[in-house]
């Protein structure tokens, strides 16, 4: 390709990862080369140079929502207060974890706690990416509402402590 290095360039000036940059024209070129020839792209130049630079955003945007939740490496030095309520919503949470479905916590496990992608979680379990959107929803509204109940037991309880 006459315009690689051009393209992983400007893929590179929007992400700062060089594999990533090129991860990204690579997949702008398979989506180009994949596609269906229903419409006609009059510059192909141009229409590369956005699609890469609309990826590449798409990238640093997703890359924010997903922070997995094993990166300890945030905090600083937690008091032990901190350190205290960390595991009790650790524990908190493996145990809202134990009451899910065998198939939604084991997608959970991979797209929110490993972070992984929806596609290949898809991939790797043999499943559409609706099932694993269905898990995640699924896996959501189970915690939402497990832990939402416990937080209002320990309020219940720290209400009657100091009335």
């Amino acid at each position: 390709m006459l315009h690689y290095e051009e393209w992983c360039l400007l893929s590179f000036s929007y992400l700062g990862d060089k594999a990533e940059a090129e991860e990204v024209v690579q997949d702008v070129c398979a989506a180009i080369l994949m596609r269906k020839k229903t419409c006609k792209i009059l510059n192909l130049e141009r229409y590369i140079k956005v699609a890469i630079k609309n990826k590449s955003l798409k990238r640093i945007r997703y890359a924010k929502k997903i922070i997995p939740l094993h990166s300890e490496n945030l905090q600083v030095q937690p008091s032990y207060e901190e350190h205290i309520i960390f595991h009790e919503n650790q524990l908190l949470l493996k145990k809202a974890l134990a009451k899910l479905p065998k198939n939604s916590k084991l997608v959970f496990q991979l797209c929110a706690i490993e972070g992984q992608k929806y596609h290949h979680v898809a991939k790797t379990l043999g499943l559409s990416v609706n099932t694993i959107k269905y898990h995640m929803k699924n896996a959501y509204k189970t915690l939402r509402s497990e832990i939402q109940s416990a937080y209002f037991l320990i309020i219940c309880m720290i209400n009657s402590l100091f009335l």
